[in-house]
Order: C-alpha cells, then structure tokens, then sequence
C-alpha cells in the first residue's frame, strides 16, 4: 500500500520519537520508556494508516461525474452559496478518519479556477463548514459544462492540501490532493446534471458515479 506523500511531515516526528524512545528505554532498562515508545509506535501506525493511497484504474464516460473523495454522502439538497450563480444542487461527502483522505478529480476538463480560503472550524457535518471553515474552491470545464467542488476541513482537520492551479487539464480519477483528518467534500453542480447518489450512501474516490450530464 502507497504512502500519500503529503502524510509523511506528519508521519516522520512520530516515527522518529518512536525509534528514540524504544532505543534508550530498552538500552538502559527503562520499562516505562519503553512501554510509551510501543503506544507512540501504535500511533504511528494508525497515522500511515490514514493516510494510505490505494492504487487503481479510473473509467468514466465524459458525461459522467466521479466522486473525489471516499465517505458517506451527507447532503443532497438545493442550499447552493450566493457566490455561485448557475449552480443549484449540492452534494456534499463527509470523511471519516477511517476513509481514505487522498483527493480525486472528479471529471475530465480545464480547472478554470482556484481559490484557498483560511476559515473557522465548525463540525464537517454542519452546513455552514461548506462556507466558514478552510477550504479550496475549485472550477472545473468540462466538454459537458462546468461546476465547482470543495475540500472543506472540520473541527479536527487542519489543512486542505492540493496542486491544482488554473487552466490546468485534469483527467477524471487523478489525485490532487489530501485533507488531514475528519473532513467534508462538496461539489455543486448545474441544472443539467442528475445527482445519482442518495443520503447515506458510501462514495469511493474516483470510483463511484455520483452525477451526470444529461446528455
């Protein structure tokens, strides 16, 4: 299993920590270095765990609209922000700290906008997150048209992390990013596209079909 490479600042101090303690409290005998040294290895663990990268094949039609991310769908609803003329449905996913957070270009297309924005931390559950908390707004043109998606941090998530800059083609299942810990995707979309999944479904990241243009 791949590592995402934006894990490893997070990855590396715990690791090194890890090998000290184990190090000095087994060399002078120190049963309680020792035995915090195998529960910070634990927890060096679980964070490579998080922040695997499964490798896989993409294939979606050019109408079709992939998920960017793995999680449970939340939100399907028409509470679109004001700043976002001709999009009228909101779909939005939340992760987990179990789902995989590395991120996925959800269609094939020209990214014709991007903005970071610093923000509060509300809970990923939250409608407001989709406005307040930090996140990455994103445009994308497709050959069926355009819509707009968001890595959203939530109230333990500390950064939305991406490569994406503007009039830069992307190919739908390409990785562009990661978000660190419990988090939220949204993705806004025009009249024209049907939203194929429901609240409560599981979403895989550049996998599962979750609109399309109608064609």
């Amino acid at each position: 299993m791949r590592i995402a490479r934006e894990g490893f600042p997070c990855i590396a101090p715990f690791a090194i920590v890890t090998i000290l303690l184990l190090v000095i409290g087994y060399a002078y005998d120190l049963q309680g270095v020792v035995i915090a040294g195998w529960m910070l290895g634990l927890l060096t663990l679980l964070i490579l765990f998080f922040f695997r990268e499964p490798q896989f094949e993409t294939h979606a039609e050019a109408h079709q609209i992939l998920s960017p991310a793995d999680g449970k769908v939340i939100t399907v609803d028409s509470e679109v922000p004001e700043n976002l003329p001709g999009l009228v449905t909101r779909l939005s996913i939340f992760l987990s700290i179990l789902d995989v957070h590395v991120n996925r270009i959800p269609a094939t297309g020209e990214v014709v906008g991007i903005k970071f924005k610093q923000g509060r931390k509300f809970s990923a559950f939250k409608p407001q997150a989709s406005i307040h908390n930090q996140r990455s707004e994103i445009d994308l043109d497709t050959p069926m048209g355009r819509f707009h998606f968001r890595q959203i941090t939530g109230s333990v998530a500390r950064r939305v992390v991406y490569s994406l800059e503007p009039g830069q083609n992307v190919k739908a299942g390409e990785r562009f990013g990661v978000m660190r810990f419990g988090s939220r995707m949204d993705l806004f979309f025009p009249e024209n596209v049907d939203v194929l999944v429901k609240v409560g479904d599981k979403v895989k990241g550049g996998k599962t079909v979750v609109a399309e243009f109608r064609k």
